[in-house]
């Protein structure tokens, strides 16, 4: 069904086509650039539906600052930039569950959860957090699997597609829901298990897994598309995205619906 359905709007809905894309400044689209390779593999039509994009979210988030964290436009462009990025083979690309996004200098305790965290992500409150320092270093070292943006960020988009139903979200549930069916065989837990390449913390539970999947994704795609082929595959469906592709210039960018 999903299949028959990519076929039928391939054709003419898959186009990231905007009518009147907003215009980003010189010293905002300078910002991205410094920081978020992604951005610069992107050809120039690219490059201006992904500045869109993130002047979009930045419209559609209020950013909170706490613990004298004052919010400045590089702290908006940069966690904009990392929320496109992860979406930018989607037609829907926003958060709408999530309005709010807090920003403290460094780990925090959490009055939700009683613990200290670097950044975390609360559907009932529609909140995402981030600790400002964690979430610069994963950003600075691109090749450690670890992005605390990115973490968090997928969070948001899981729960996100969980309860607002749409096709995007159809096609990233199931292709998830694909992927777990997968993970039942044994053959394949052991070839995760032994190849070593995912942390710890993956085997949390599915939404950890989830969340460290799209880290190795963006930041090792070629490690992970020759030790795990099977999991890099359905990352790539489930995003529409094919950051390999990408980073050697080789993928066109459409979005599906």
């Amino acid at each position: 069904m999903i299949e028959f359905l990519s076929l039928i709007i391939g054709s003419v809905a898959l186009t990231r086509f905007v009518m009147f894309p907003e215009t980003m400044d010189e010293e905002s689209r300078a910002i991205i650039s410094e920081h978020i390779s992604f951005y610069n593999y992107l050809s120039d039509t690219d490059k201006r539906y992904f500045e869109h994009r993130v002047l979009k979210f930045i419209d559609n988030h209020n950013f909170i600052g706490r613990e004298k964290v004052e919010i400045t436009l590089k702290m908006k462009l940069l966690i904009a930039a990392t929320a496109i990025m992860l979406t930018f083979g989607m037609r829907r690309y926003l958060f709408p569950q999530f309005k709010n996004i807090v920003i403290y200098p460094k780990n925090y305790f959490s009055t939700v959860t009683k613990m200290e965290h670097k950044g975390e992500t609360n559907p009932k409150y529609g909140t995402i957090v981030f600790s400002w320092d964690n979430f610069l270093e994963g950003i600075r070292i691109e090749d450690n699997n670890l992005n605390l943006g990115l973490h968090e960020l997928t969070h948001a988009l899981h729960f996100t597609f969980l309860r607002h139903k749409s096709f995007t979200a159809v096609v990233f549930l199931d292709h998830f829901k694909t992927l777990l069916e997968k993970l039942k065989d044994r053959q394949l837990q052991r070839k995760i298990i032994n190849s070593g390449y995912l942390r710890h913390y993956a085997f949390k539970n599915q939404y950890e897994f989830l969340s460290v999947l799209v880290e190795h994704f963006f930041e090792t795609p070629k490690e992970f598309n020759q030790k795990l082929p099977e999991i890099y595959e359905m990352v790539k469906l489930m995003l529409n995205l094919d950051t390999l592709k990408i980073t050697s210039g080789e993928q066109r960018m459409v979005a599906r619906t």
